[in-house]
């Protein structure tokens, strides 16, 4: 995940946290990457499990930034 990528972790740490996607997108705009934008569909379908797997692919990546830092 790049630094400007920064949209992607909030649109996910928003959902997790129960925020909307449209209240999140309120406060953002339409994200500018398209890992981004490919979260943010995933997180408008009707479809639970689509929403859950890329929730857990930004977090894991995100998870796995985060111990690559502290083991630096």
């Amino acid at each position: 995940m790049s630094e400007r990528d920064w949209e992607t972790a909030f649109f996910a740490t928003s959902a997790i946290l129960g925020e909307p996607v449209e209240v999140s997108l309120a406060s953002t705009g339409e994200p500018t990457t398209t890992e981004g934008a490919e979260l943010v569909r995933a997180l408008r379908s009707t479809l639970r499990e689509r929403r859950a797997r890329a929730i857990a692919r930004v977090v894991s990546q995100v998870a796995r930034e985060l111990e690559a830092t502290e083991l630096a």
